[in-house]
């Protein structure tokens, strides 16, 4: 498997990696809601990355459960673009605070593939522009180590890049951009470039990021990325690439997700439910069938 198998995901992971020693190399554990409350321009660090944490995850000891829908275009570079299908991504964030307003994250995650306006499981996919008929190709991958610290993230294997926090209206906008280039791992001397083109824009209510007894806020969130064509998808020499808009929230439990969601994933990717059974590193693609 390479890169570029996992292209469709909301990042690639496998780009190379700070190393689980850098992502995890905290001093201490600490009590994170003892805070003073945050002022509304967050030109302080240790205010921009409590805020920060909160929208995308929590200050204290907790796990953080996300779901989002990731509608697929193909973009041929000519005409409109063209409906693909949905990636239905459940997301299981492990947060843990530290000293000096460190914050640590082990995310795990899974998507299956369904049609744009459902959540029925797809186990074969009618290519629209080859006509094609192949194998859909459902995956999980985790856990992924991230670090946040008032001075700066660690993330494995590209950079969010978070832009200032803004403040519109009464809500709170945390925007994040990653417009990256590099080789396409194991590919040798003459390897292709892989892009990364991706976007995240996260938004809360001000009064939650300002009530210290909050650890963590409701959030609406909203993403777009450009990538190349998953292998699995069978593209051939179709110019252009997918773009991706997606969309989705904090859902608190399982219990809360879509009807029907929960159970395409027991069915098809299981694992994501239990991530305590999971041992060591996983980036995992499997047939849906």
């Amino acid at each position: 498997m390479t890169d570029s198998d996992l292209a469709i995901t909301r990042r690639n992971v496998l780009r190379g990696a700070l190393g689980y020693s850098a992502l995890l190399g905290f001093s201490g554990q600490a009590s994170a809601l003892a805070q003073p409350s945050f002022v509304s321009d967050f030109s302080d660090p240790v205010d921009a990355i409590r805020a920060h944490v909160k929208m995308v995850g929590s200050l204290a000891e907790e796990t953080v459960i996300s779901f989002y829908r990731l509608n697929i275009y193909a973009d041929t570079g000519s005409g409109n673009f063209i409906p693909m299908f949905t990636m239905n991504n459940l997301l299981i964030d492990k947060w843990t605070p530290h000293a000096n307003n460190e914050f640590q994250m082990r995310k795990y995650e899974a998507g299956y593939y369904s049609p744009i306006d459902s959540y029925e499981p797809l186990l074969t996919f009618k290519n629209p522009i080859t006509g094609a008929e192949t194998p859909v190709v459902n995956f999980r991958l985790g856990p992924v180590p991230r670090r946040y610290t008032p001075d700066r993230f660690y993330v494995m294997a590209y950079d969010p890049n978070p832009l200032p926090l803004e403040v519109i209206g009464d809500r709170v906008f945390l925007a994040t951009q990653s417009i990256e280039s590099s080789p396409m791992p194991g590919g040798g001397e003459n390897a292709p470039t892989m892009y990364t083109n991706s976007f995240m824009t996260f938004s809360a209510q001000l009064a939650d990021i300002q009530n210290p007894d909050m650890a963590s806020v409701p959030v609406h969130s909203q993403l777009q990325n450009k990538n190349a064509y998953t292998s699995w998808m069978k593209m051939g020499d179709t110019p252009g690439g997918t773009v991706v808009r997606g969309y989705g929230t904090k859902v608190g439990s399982l219990d809360n997700l879509p009807a029907g969601v929960l159970e395409g994933f027991s069915k098809h990717i299981p694992e994501i439910l239990d991530t305590d059974s999971w041992t060591g590193f996983v980036s995992e693609m499997t047939e849906a069938g």
